[in-house]
């Protein structure tokens, strides 16, 4: 229910009250009340003067009752609004389109098929706020209020009856009964009343009121029961026990007919099928739209509340309608004495026997249906449990979540008749979907809380779920936290370790991974999964792996608490273990495992870490556990709590075991601009390393690491003559990278090709294609621009087959750079590929792309060029190192080309203030910051011979984009360019 736009909602259903674009509103008038409440009462039909003033002043009118009541109409509009009340020569009326108050709301809710859902019934419940009327003086308007919302809540009850009767007969009969102790006479209740004890199974119990009504009536008013009465006494009289099955709501939500297939097909093969899957994903559902869809004669037995053995005997008998399943003891002749016996005497030909909810005596269940089948071979049977039943030639047919677009369309339709005006954000849907794991249940409950909380508000409250998630009422689908419980409370101990184990990771967990923990066996997995609390998913590696919905780890953690010290302290020390053999695989050349497995279980480690950081597992964790956020970094661009872990890490190390740890915190600090933190890192990682023995490549980083600046190129140079190839190879690629910053492009190729030569020696195939892919580079640097594409599109073609999706992109995009003047159809191909595959990624080779295409569209669309361009500055940012200042100075001249002069001017004198510190940086890039100096010196009509072009030929300035040429001239010392930019 709610009102759209602005229209004020006048409260009925208690004391009077307004809400006002989302504010409730005082009256504290009582005539300004009651003329609310006479034109909500007639709304949306106008009422004359006449009438608003008899009702407004009923004891004595004013001496000019016009004046006064245009008085109360004004007081009235300053509540609701000006626009709010329209006055005619009719009289007065509200002129929302909406219904006016919440009880015509729920009037015209109640004549929907939405208040027959429980969910629907029991929101409606909830708009009562108190008795109505109570602030009203007696009267007309008084009395039309009271006898209006009667009549609303009596509907209300009445559907509330009829949506439970199948469920719980008895439960509503006894409610009548007790209401009609008040009321013997209202034939209308009796009959209620009689229809409910026929539902229940009791026609005799129907027969006995109809025989008090009657007489009632004949003595009270010398008169017969009505035909509503009469037609219920004749039910009762043709009573028999016909199977019956509830119906699925109008707007079923099985998509297409998948579901149903499958499970007409399990039933043309096997006479026992099972439908499985968690609570609430809609197991009934499916069943109970299979009999609407197929029609068979059926019997469906309600098992939710059974709970002992002897509970399934008053199920059948409901079910079959009958009071009870006659006992043999005191029986004249045979009787069926068990409920399977019962259902098998009992039930027609070919009848289709449901069992819904057997989760809780699957035991009791399994004998039902041995007894059915072992007396009755026509007779097929339908089980739903969250269980299998283990029976032999049992058919499962799995109840998944809802796919993405059938659970934003069932959410959608929800929210709409919650509140016809809810905004729906297809992000914020999407997100909630995918966050309730497409559990039908509890999207239906996220969308009840839309009648008080915005969309955005439910979904950032999830992390709360169990709490936001219910609905006042009782019944095991009110609440999801209920439906989550009910199949904990049937896992034993060794269940509830095994999902506590699996809790802990925050993606599929591989059944390796998870039988390393003490207590886990495969028994507790396989237990784990029969309760459907748990999925088995088989990769494409073949191996196993047990995935949770976030609703089920979430409630787990929850009641196992993430403070129990040695289950997080296993998890980190599965966690060190892994990350420390994959560590020593990447070193062996096992990239492609490695990555995957990497790929797959970054979030688990990242997890661990945090867990470490907070206490868990053995000291020097945190230490051990912070290389994962090298791989982070890797695949994201970055991870916000590097520096907060490195200052961890520094604390925690405590052996050599921890060098890698620390050598990546003193990396991790030294990038961050943190100086001292960095020192104290460095000083750490030095104690640890002395005496230790390290793998070679890992002494040379933290030899790296430790050593003063002098010290770098000497120890590069003598590692790039060490007799360990693996060795060289890093050292040369080290050597190739600062010889490419300092402007010194033929030492740069000359160390990429020794780095390639070494690395094929150790056949480790990611040292081979870094080594190609820094060859590449060093020809691209020469203007070898042929070579380099060569070299490139090898070395992407590899970074793609080891997996390593994010660094092939990279270099295609190097690689359309080198094409741009040869081949500019195939480098506008390598781009669009590029920008496919990275989507919205903020990564520096991003922003390049844009760029390059921006330089392609130079020529024939300038202004496309230009907003290329200008997507690329976008990605980058301010100019922050040497690449960033090299694509704005790019920028400028492609500005400058396409004939916005002062725009690149402006840009050009931004540019040249950011390159006066940029070049104080420790390790300039002088090729990208001579590319920058140089297209300032072309938007801003420089001489060739003047000093910052002249220092910027020095500098080699790089040329990947034709758009920046300053052509021949002098050249400068290449670090001629930092002096003058100082």
């Amino acid at each position: 229910m709610g009102v759209s736009g602005s229209n004020p909602l006048v409260g009925l259903l208690g004391p009077v009250t307004v809400v006002v674009d989302g504010r409730p509103e005082p009256i504290t008038s009582g005539r300004t009340r009651t003329l609310l409440v006479t034109l909500a009462l007639a709304h949306p039909h106008p009422v004359g003067s006449a009438r608003l003033i008899e009702a407004v002043w009923p004891e004595r009118a004013p001496q000019n009752p016009a004046g006064a009541l245009q008085t109360q109409v004004s007081r009235l509009r300053r509540i609701l609004g000006p626009d709010s009340i329209a006055g005619s020569a009719a009289g007065y009326r509200l002129t929302t389109d909406s219904p006016a108050s919440d009880l015509a709301a729920a009037e015209e809710f109640l004549r929907t098929d939405a208040a027959d859902d429980a969910a629907g019934a029991t929101l409606l419940r909830s708009w009562w706020r108190g008795e109505p009327g109570t602030d009203l003086p007696a009267g007309d308007i008084r009395d039309e209020l009271i006898e209006r919302s009667d009549r609303a809540a009596h509907a209300l009850r009445e559907r509330d009856w009829h949506g439970r009767l199948a469920r719980e007969p008895g439960r509503v009969a006894a409610e009548i009964a007790e209401l009609r102790s008040a009321a013997s006479l209202d034939e209308h209740l009796a009959a209620l009343h009689m229809r409910a004890l026929l539902q229940a199974g009791d026609p005799n119990a129907a027969l006995a009121v109809h025989a008090e009504l009657a007489a009632g009536l004949a003595n009270a008013l010398g008169t017969d029961p009505g035909p509503e009465v009469a037609a219920a006494h004749s039910a009762a009289l043709a009573y028999s026990p016909l199977p019956h099955t509830p119906a699925p709501p109008a707007d079923a939500y099985v998509t297409g007919t998948a579901a149903l297939e499958e499970l007409t097909a399990a039933l043309a093969a096997s006479a026992v099928v099972t439908v499985t899957g968690p609570g609430g994903i809609g197991k009934t559902r499916l069943v109970t739209e299979y009999i609407a869809a197929q029609q068979p004669t059926n019997i469906f037995v309600d098992l939710s509340a059974a709970r002992q053995a002897d509970d399934t005997l008053a199920a059948v008998a409901v079910a079959l309608g009958r009071g009870a399943v006659p006992d043999r003891s005191v029986s004249l002749r045979p009787q069926p004495h068990t409920a399977g016996a019962a259902v098998a005497q009992l039930a027609p030909p070919d009848t289709v026997v449901v069992l819904d909810t057997c989760e809780h005596l699957p035991g009791a269940v399994a004998d039902i249906i041995a007894e059915i089948r072992s007396r009755r071979s026509d007779i097929r049977v339908i089980a739903t449990s969250r269980t299998p039943l283990d029976l032999a030639g049992e058919h499962l047919v799995a109840v998944g979540p809802l796919p993405g677009p059938a659970a934003a369309d069932l959410l959608t339709r929800r929210a709409r008749r919650v509140r016809g005006d809810v905004r729906l954000d297809p992000a914020l849907v999407t997100e909630l979907c995918t966050r309730l794991d497409g559990s039908p249940l509890a999207l239906e409950l996220a969308a009840a809380q839309l009648r008080y909380l915005s969309l955005a508000d439910i979904v950032g409250r999830l992390d709360a779920r169990f709490g936001l998630l219910a609905v006042p009422g009782e019944g095991r689908h009110h609440a999801l936290a209920d439906v989550v419980a009910a199949s904990w409370d049937l896992l034993d101990d060794r269940g509830r370790r095994v999902l506590a184990v699996l809790a802990l990771f925050p993606g599929d967990v591989r059944i390796h991974d998870a039988l390393t923990f003490d207590r886990v066996t495969v028994e507790g997995l396989a237990q784990v999964c029969d309760h459907s609390l748990a999925t088995v998913i088989e990769g494409d590696d073949g191996l196993t792996r047990y995935r949770l919905t976030e609703t089920v780890r979430d409630f787990t953690r929850t009641r196992t608490g993430r403070d129990e010290d040695a289950l997080d302290g296993e998890f980190v020390c599965w966690a060190v273990d892994l990350l420390e053999s994959l560590g020593a695989g990447l070193l062996a050349g096992e990239v492609v495992g490695v990555v995957a497995r990497l790929d797959e279980s970054s979030d688990a480690l990242l997890a661990a870490l945090h867990a470490a950081a907070d206490g868990h597992g053995p000291q020097g964790s945190v230490a051990r556990l912070l290389p994962v956020i090298t791989w982070r970094v890797i695949r994201t661009g970055g991870y916000p709590d590097a520096e907060r872990f490195a200052l961890a890490a520094i604390d925690d190390a405590t052996g050599s075991e921890c060098c890698v740890g620390i050598a990546c915190a003193t990396a991790y600090l030294i990038l961050l601009i943190q100086p001292r933190a960095a020192a104290r890192a460095r000083a750490r990682l030095r104690r640890l390393a002395a005496g230790a023995t390290l793998p070679p490549v890992i002494a040379l980083i933290v030899h790296l690491l430790t050593a003063s600046p002098s010290d770098f190129t000497r120890i590069v140079t003598r590692a790039a003559r060490s007799r360990d190839p693996m060795v060289v190879a890093v050292a040369e690629i080290i050597r190739s990278d600062s010889a490419e910053f300092l402007a010194v492009p033929t030492l740069s190729r000359r160390a990429a090709l020794r780095a390639l030569v070494a690395a094929e020696r150790t056949r480790h195939p990611w040292l081979v294609t870094t080594g190609r892919h820094r060859l590449g580079r060093g020809h691209a640097l020469l203007g070898d621009h042929a070579g380099a594409a060569v070299h490139l599109g090898r070395a992407a073609a590899d970074y793609a087959a080891l997996g390593l999706a994010e660094d092939a992109c990279q270099v295609r995009v190097h690689q359309a750079l080198a094409v741009l003047r040869s081949d500019p159809d195939l480098a506008g191909e390598l781009l669009d590929s590029c920008l496919r595959e990275a989507g919205d990624s903020g990564r520096a080779y991003v922003a390049t792309a844009h760029m390059a295409r921006a330089q392609l569209r130079a020529a024939a669309d300038p202004s496309g060029a230009r907003r290329t361009a200008d997507t690329a500055i976008a990605v980058i940012g301010p100019p922050h190192d040497g690449h960033s200042a090299y694509l704005h100075g790019v920028r400028a001249a492609i500005l400058f080309v396409t004939g916005a002069d002062t725009e690149a001017r402006l840009a050009a004198e931004g540019l040249r203030v950011a390159l006066g510190w940029l070049a104080m940086m420790p390790t300039p890039n002088l090729p990208a910051l001579g590319a920058a100096a140089a297209a300032i010196g072309m938007v801003t009509g420089l001489d060739a011979d003047d000093p910052l072009l002249a220092a910027a030929r020095g500098a080699r300035y790089r040329r990947d984009f034709p758009v920046v040429d300053i052509g021949p001239g002098p050249a400068s010392h290449r670090t001629a360019l930092l002096s003058l930019l100082h």
